[in-house]
């Protein structure tokens, strides 16, 4: 039994040996130096957020479908964002859904996602999204990203017709990667 175990420690130490010598060679010298480089990427968030009332809900839910609310600028990461609320939806929806955007005024393209959460009047959260996906925004192509299926019938009857109020806050997060070249 002990010659047994000696031979498979034998074995063992052999294909080690075997495994080191191949792939663990030992650098050969140089005469030239080897210029190494390295880079890092970094992610910096902003966040936040813009709180958007809307009073007489039922007066502007007689608007046409199409036709928009518009909050005031509000900034975040050093961008001005506005909400795009259609009351009646806008005229990609299919229904008349409620839809609301977020639009950036930025000439470059800005990395951001965020979330929208309906609020009645004392600040009481009846619906959050889920946090979007990261979009970019970007005047040339695409400026505004949002839902075009907003408010449930759920979120409306729970709060918004009971004070004629509509609440959204929107908060924003803005996502900068930078690039840093390092010389070792």
């Amino acid at each position: 039994m002990g010659a047994s175990s000696n031979m498979k420690s034998k074995k063992k130490n052999n294909v080690w040996e075997s495994f080191l010598r191949h792939f663990h060679r030992p650098a050969e010298p140089s005469s030239e130096e080897e210029n190494v480089t390295s880079s890092v990427i970094t992610v910096e968030e902003v966040t936040g957020s813009h709180v958007f009332n809307i009073d007489r809900y039922s007066v502007q839910k007689l608007n046409a479908k199409g036709r928009f609310l518009q909050s005031a600028t509000f900034k975040v990461g050093g961008y001005d964002w506005h909400l795009m609320y259609y009351p009646n939806g806008d005229t990609r929806a299919r229904n008349c859904c409620a839809s609301i955007y977020l639009k950036c005024n930025a000439a470059n393209n800005v990395a951001a996602q965020w979330t929208y959460t309906v609020l009645n009047q004392k600040g009481t959260q009846l619906w959050k999204s889920c946090k979007s996906n990261i979009y970019t925004f970007d005047n040339a192509k695409c400026n505004s990203w949002g839902y075009s299926n907003f408010l449930n019938k759920w979120v409306f009857e729970s709060g918004v017709r009971k004070d004629d109020c509509l609440v959204i806050k929107c908060t924003v997060t803005i996502v900068k990667e930078s690039v840093q070249k390092c010389v070792l």
